[in-house]
Parts: C-alpha cells; sequence; structure tokens
C-alpha cells in the first residue's frame, strides 16, 4: 500500500527500501500449519456452512457511524477499571493498552445494545465472544524484512459469560478476557493454532459475537495518493457482519475511530450508552 501510494504519489519508482517483500521463506513454519489450514479450510468450503455472522444485513435497516475513543476517554476507562478492581479486591487485567480498553469499552455498549434490541434475555449464561487479528511479524521471535507482504497475523477469540458481561464490573471482565488472550498471542503467537479455523467458526456461527476489522496501528491516514491524505476512512467489509472497524484518528492524536454498523434502532441504543457510559465515569 505505501508503495503503491508513493509511486501513485511522486511518479517515480520506488527505491529498494521501500519495494515489498514478497520471500515467503522467510516466515518459518516448524508445525505444518499450511498443511493443516488448507485442509481445514478446504473442508469448511466443502461443506459450505450458513455462517450467521456473515449473513449480508438488508442494507436498508443499516446506518453507520463512526465514534472517536480519545486519550481523556481512554484514561477515564482505565480508572473506572482500577477503581472496580480495587472494591473487588481483584488483580487487574494483564493489559489495559489503548487497544484493550477501547475494545472492552465498546465491546460492553454493543452488548448492551444488542440486549435492548434483540431482548437477549435467555443467553445470560451463554458465551459472547470477542474476535481479532493481532500482527505476528513482531511476535515471531526473528527478524522479518519490514517491507514482508503477506498474511502473518495471529487469531485472537476471547470469551466471556454475558450476564458477567452486563454486570456492574462487566468492563473489567471484558477487559481481563480480551488481554489475556493477548497475552496468550504475546507468548506464543501461533500457539493453538491448529484450532484457528474451528474456533473462528464456532464463534461466527453464534449470534453472540463481535470481530474487529482493521488496526489502529496501520496509519491509514497517513496514506497519501497525491490527493492529500484521506478525509474518511470507513471499512465495508463490516457492512454484512458482525464487526467493528478501528483505526486511527486521523486528527486527534492517539486517539482510535470506532466504526460500527448497526440497525437503526440499536445504533441508537450504542450511541445512547457510548455517549453516556463516557460521561458517567467518574
Amino acid at each position: 500500500m505505501k508503495t503503491w501510494a508513493s509511486f501513485s504519489r511522486d511518479s517515480f519508482f520506488p527505491t529498494k527500501s521501500i519495494l515489498p517483500s514478497y520471500d515467503r521463506t522467510a516466515i518459518v513454519d516448524p508445525s505444518a500449519l499450511e498443511g493443516i489450514f488448507l485442509k481445514e479450510w478446504w473442508k469448511r468450503i466443502s461443506c459450505q456452512p450458513t455462517i450467521k455472522g456473515t449473513t449480508i444485513l438488508e442494507s436498508t435497516s443499516m446506518v453507520r457511524a463512526t465514534f472517536l475513543v480519545d486519550s481523556t476517554h481512554m484514561e477515564r476507562i482505565k480508572n473506572w477499571i482500577v477503581a472496580l478492581c480495587n472494591k473487588e479486591n481483584e488483580s487487574l487485567p494483564v493489559h489495559l493498552s489503548a487497544y484493550v480498553l477501547t475494545c472492552a469499552f465498546v465491546w460492553i455498549c454493543l452488548i448492551k445494545s444488542q440486549e435492548k434490541y434483540f431482548n437477549y434475555k435467555c443467553c445470560g449464561q451463554d458465551p459472547n465472544y470477542f474476535g481479532f487479528i493481532a500482527g505476528g511479524l513482531t511476535r515471531l521471535g526473528y527478524s522479518i524484512p519490514s517491507t514482508y507482504v503477506g498474511n502473518c497475523v495471529g487469531f485472537g477469540r476471547s470469551a466471556a459469560i454475558r450476564s458477567e458481561l452486563l454486570s456492574e464490573k462487566g468492563i473489567v471482565v471484558a477487559a481481563k478476557a480480551i488481554g489475556n488472550t493477548i497475552k496468550k498471542l504475546d507468548k506464543k503467537i501461533f500457539g493453538g493454532a491448529e484450532k484457528w479455523i474451528s474456533d473462528c467458526k464456532v464463534m461466527f456461527e453464534s449470534e453472540l459475537h463481535v470481530m474487529v476489522s482493521g488496526s489502529p496501528k496501520v496509519d491509514l491516514y497517513e496514506t497519501d495518493f497525491g490527493l492529500g491524505r484521506p478525509k474518511k476512512i470507513e471499512d465495508i467489509e463490516i457492512d454484512g457482519m458482525k464487526a467493528i472497524a478501528l483505526t486511527e484518528s486521523r486528527d486527534v492524536s492517539g486517539g482510535i475511530e470506532v466504526g460500527v454498523v448497526l440497525p437503526k434502532p440499536q445504533m441508537d441504543y450504542f450511541t445512547t450508552f457510548f455517549i453516556e457510559g463516557l460521561n458517567a465515569i467518574p
């Protein structure tokens, strides 16, 4: 993407230092995951299961909105989590990064909006899933060209009981679930990778899940094709699935933009929980 943008913007052939690297031997695969993934994907395609999470919803009933979580919001969410942990004499989540704080808060807002819109009262003890992709190049333990082009990512699937997520300390439950998953990926990016596709299938076939698309680390707003910085970035991939899109903020340093596509009534609930939730934090 950066090479393409550079060529379009400056009309010169990119230097070797920014040319993409396609050397697939750079990634070591001692567990023979390639064969496992191909076998699992072929099995999945052959069976052609109906995956609820990727069902294309009626576009006329959906609306799109972008919400900003800035550094001030993140600090307040963090203080809220710390206060709840101290109140219950619990240990803090292992990760309280900007990513975890944003995802945990948005996850809670989504669940509350689902509760209002779909009336999921029967699902209190069911697991809710939060899926995301983690960059693998920096977690491999050995050097990879910075310009490497290819999928080298880990799949993270956090889970928590719905009733606990809806409780007073739901934000703590969410942050711990997401943080623990990230910790596992940090320790061993391909740990349990042979089950990723089946785990992903279980998550997508559940009504009670949300998937993250994109990453605030990609710096999409700094990609200039010669027309200047993008005015607004929207991820169309989330239109037909239970997903949110995360990207870095265009104008607020350290902020994260959260793209959401929901039915209009649910979006109204989500907006209320998002705004009132941030305002209610001490």
